[in-house]
């Protein structure tokens, strides 16, 4: 197991163990505050079931997007420097480095930099 599954697992773990504290807790209100009413309390924990799994589907989806988000490389639109790590290098010496990852655009600091000085003349 990965690390990023780890957290995955650890913060769907927590999600339904809030959402069961959240559950336990309408059921010990109700039984400590007369008159009990079993429909009510069926009908909040079913409530706060739905709840619980809409948001931790949602989450598992937000993660999922993010992981994908991540594996974006970014390529100079001039240069065709590419950024890996926070280092902007060239293309030739990142080929075959890591594994394949999605690319997209960017402009590196230097190409910048250049665009910077011919928009100011």
């Amino acid at each position: 197991m990965t690390f990023k599954q780890m957290m995955l697992s650890k913060v769907v773990r927590v999600e339904i163990i809030g959402f069961f504290a959240a559950i336990l807790t309408c059921w010990i209100t109700e039984i400590f505050d007369p008159p009990f009413s079993f429909q009510q309390v069926l009908i909040e924990s079913f409530v706060l079931l739905i709840l619980g799994w809409s948001i931790m589907r949602w989450t598992i989806h937000s993660i999922q997007h993010i992981r994908e988000l991540e594996g974006f490389i970014l390529i100079c639109a001039t240069c065709k420097s590419v950024k890996v790590d926070g280092k902007w290098e060239r293309i030739e010496t990142v080929l075959g480095y890591d594994q394949p990852r999605n690319i997209s655009h960017g402009v590196c600091p230097a190409c910048m930099e250049k665009f910077e000085k011919d928009f100011k003349n």
